[in-house]
C-alpha cells in the first residue's frame, strides 16, 4: 500500500470527537484518488512534495474547493501519521493560487420554477414531500449533510426552529420562515404514511428510509430537467441563493453567518463581492456613461 495505514486512519476519524460517517467517506475518497495517482506516479509518502500534490491537481483539473478537500484530507493523514511516530512532521501542504471564483446563483423566478417542478408528482405525499424539502433548504441555506441529519425531534414548529448539527458536531438553532413553516406542517400530516415506524429522520426517502446525498442531488437532478433549466441545481446552489438574497434584502453578514453555520465571516464575505458584481454589471447596464 502507497499509504500507509490508511485504513487505520480512516478508523479513527469515526472515533474522534468531531468525526462523522460524511468526513470518513470524504477522507477515503479523496486520499484513495491520490494514491492511485501515487501508484502512476511512482512516488511515495517518503518523497511527498509540494511539486508532487500540484501535479496531483494540475492533472486531475482541480478547482479550488477540490483543491482544499484534497489538502485538508491529506493534512489530516500526515497528522495521524505524526502520532502514530511513522513520519517527523507534516509536509507543507499549499494550494495553487487561483482567483477565487464567485458561486453561480440562481434567481427568485428560477426557485419559483424549480418549485413548480418538484410539484409534478401523481403522489400527493410526495409533492407536499418535495415542496417541504425545497422550501426548507433555500428558506436556512443548510448543507445537503445538514438536511440529511435533520432528525424528527429536532424540529420545533410552535418556536419555529429546527435544531441543526453543522461541521464539527457544532449545533445551531435555525429560524424558520412562515412560507417553511407551512410546508413542513402539510408534510408532517402525511410522513407518517411515508416514513418507515421507526425512521427518526424529518424528510424521508421513497422508501421511507432517511435520505442520503444522492437522492437528494437525484431529485434537485430531476426538477432541473422538468423545470427546462440548461444546468443542474444543485444542494450548494440552493445555499447560495439564500444567503445572496439575504444579502440583497438588507440582512447584516453577521445573521447570514449565523444562518449558515459559517466558523469565519471571511467565508461569507465572499456574497459581498457578488452583490459588487451585481452591482457592477447594473452600472455598466444603466449608467449614461456605461
Amino acid at each position: 500500500m502507497v499509504l500507509p495505514q490508511l485504513t487505520e486512519f480512516l478508523n479513527s476519524v469515526l472515533s474522534e470527537k468531531s468525526g462523522s460517517v460524511h468526513t470518513q467517506k470524504s477522507y477515503a475518497h479523496d486520499l484513495k484518488i491520490f494514491e492511485e495517482f501515487l501508484v502512476y506516479a511512482k512516488g511515495s509518502i517518503d518523497r511527498f512534495s509540494q511539486a508532487l500534490l500540484h501535479k496531483y491537481c494540475n492533472q486531475k483539473k482541480l478547482g479550488r474547493r477540490s483543491q482544499a478537500r484534497i489538502v485538508s484530507s491529506l493534512r489530516s493523514y500526515f497528522r495521524y501519521l505524526q502520532r502514530q511516530g511513522l513520519i517527523k512532521e507534516v509536509p507543507r501542504l499549499e494550494m495553487i493560487q487561483h482567483t477565487r471564483k464567485l458561486p453561480e446563483v440562481i434567481s427568485n423566478d428560477d426557485i419559483k420554477k424549480l418549485l413548480e417542478a418538484s410539484q409534478k408528482e401523481e403522489n400527493q405525499n410526495r409533492v407536499l414531500r418535495n415542496k417541504a424539502l425545497l422550501t426548507l433548504m433555500y428558506a436556512t441555506g443548510c448543507r445537503v449533510t445538514e438536511i440529511c441529519d435533520a432528525d424528527l425531534s429536532h424540529l420545533q414548529l410552535d418556536l419555529r426552529v429546527l435544531k441543526i448539527t453543522g461541521k464539527g458536531s457544532k449545533q445551531r438553532m435555525v429560524p424558520l420562515v412562515t412560507e417553511a413553516v407551512e410546508a413542513l406542517n402539510n408534510y408532517l400530516q402525511i410522513r407518517l404514511h411515508m416514513a418507515e415506524p421507526t425512521e427518526k429522520s424529518l424528510i424521508v426517502n421513497d422508501r421511507g428510509n432517511r435520505p442520503s446525498r444522492i437522492d437528494i442531488f437525484r431529485w434537485l437532478k430531476r426538477w432541473s430537467k422538468l423545470a427546462g433549466f440548461e444546468k443542474n441545481v444543485s444542494p450548494h446552489k440552493l445555499r447560495h441563493a439564500c444567503a445572496t438574497h439575504l444579502l440583497k434584502e438588507g440582512v447584516d453578514l453577521r445573521s447570514i453567518q449565523t444562518l449558515l453555520g459559517h466558523a469565519s465571516i471571511a467565508t461569507t464575505e465572499i456574497y459581498t463581492k457578488l452583490e459588487n458584481s451585481d452591482l457592477v454589471e447594473t452600472i455598466k447596464k444603466h449608467h449614461p456613461l456605461g
